[in-house]
């Protein structure tokens, strides 16, 4: 396993993306996930040659197949992945990030329903499955703010799990009640992509919020997660996304609840216990105020936190590798 960074981290340093794999590589990472590139194959296949060059590993994203998410059709939808996918491909990226839209799309689309939206988007990577196959590519969904890895899971049985998979958000699971560990079992036979980071969990007036932080900065037992993610796929790139903000899970809502049907009151329950726990570590002192902290601008601290991150999943993998030799 490699870490490297998701090149969303670093957007506050206004770097195209020759830079920010020259910036990545001099400070001490091992890869990039980038965001979309575009479908100009010549410039695709020097960024990928670049990131060669320095032995870093590199991905790349496609627009999402959720075509009810913007503005275009159905063939639209069809017609653009289709380009990246293969565009993709001739770079030599065939694990290719997506995500099917946010909360907004979840819970507040003015004209669609999500399962109506899941729904399209399953019928849209079966339209994709045969250019998929043909160049040997697989679109990995990532649990952005909009589907649970019960979701995901589900839709990478049904279309196929070699050309669809999972880019495991590890905290972004937490906003859906999921238990990190909990969701890293259930979604680590399908991961193939990362985007790595912590959090800590603590009460608002709606229920939980959740804080971002590096790994190692919040709740998560790296240790065990990363164990069962490298059962699966021992060469999984580990890609760090940080970022701040603060966001939040209504529990205390039962619009919410209508919306978690897979989740047992068991595993809820696991994820409230990080609640308590970020709460107390705010109470006594040991966590600044959250807000307070978040008035501090992302890009004073980005390489501190990244930084961190990158050590402490370092000093993991090392205690990982020393088990098992």
């Amino acid at each position: 396993m490699r870490i490297g960074i998701d090149t969303f981290s670093i957007r506050d340093l206004k770097l195209g993306p020759f830079e920010q794999l020259a910036w990545i590589h001099a400070h001490g990472f091992e890869g990039a996930q980038f965001g979309g590139l575009g479908t100009d194959v010549g410039r695709l296949k020097e960024i990928r040659a670049q990131a060669d060059e320095l032995e870093l590993y590199s991905h790349t994203s496609v627009s999402s197949p959720n075509w009810r998410m913007g503005t275009g059709t159905y063939q639209d939808c069809l017609t653009a992945l289709r380009e990246q996918i293969t565009s993709a491909a001739e770079a030599g990226w065939h694990e290719l990030h997506t995500s099917l839209g946010s909360d907004r799309n979840r819970y507040r689309h003015e004209t669609c329903t999500w399962s109506a939206q899941l729904e399209g988007a399953v019928r849209v990577l079966r339209e994709l499955a045969p250019v998929l196959r043909d160049v040997g590519s697989r679109i990995d969904l990532e649990p952005h703010f909009d589907t649970t890895t019960f979701e995901l899971v589900r839709i990478a049985e049904t279309v196929g799990s070699d050309i669809c998979g999972i880019c495991l958000d590890t905290a972004n699971v937490m906003l859906f009640g999921e238990h990190p560990i909990d969701a890293i079992r259930r979604a680590a036979p399908y991961t193939h992509l990362t985007h790595l980071k912590d959090a800590f969990l603590f009460f608002g007036e709606q229920g939980l919020r959740r804080q971002t932080m590096p790994p190692g900065g919040g709740a998560i037992d790296w240790e065990t997660g990363l164990s069962i993610l490298a059962e699966f796929e021992p060469d999984l790139p580990l890609s760090i996304e940080d970022h701040k903000w603060l966001f939040g899970a209504e529990i205390f809502e039962p619009w919410w609840h209508a919306e978690q049907q897979d989740l047992s009151r068991e595993e809820l329950a696991r994820t409230v216990s990080l609640a308590a726990q970020g709460q107390r570590e705010i109470l006594t002192g040991v966590r600044p105020d959250p807000d307070e902290y978040e008035t501090i601008p992302h890009i004073d601290e980005v390489e501190e936190r990244l930084a961190a991150g990158r050590d402490h999943l370092r000093g993991v993998l090392a205690k990982l590798a020393g088990r098992v030799e």
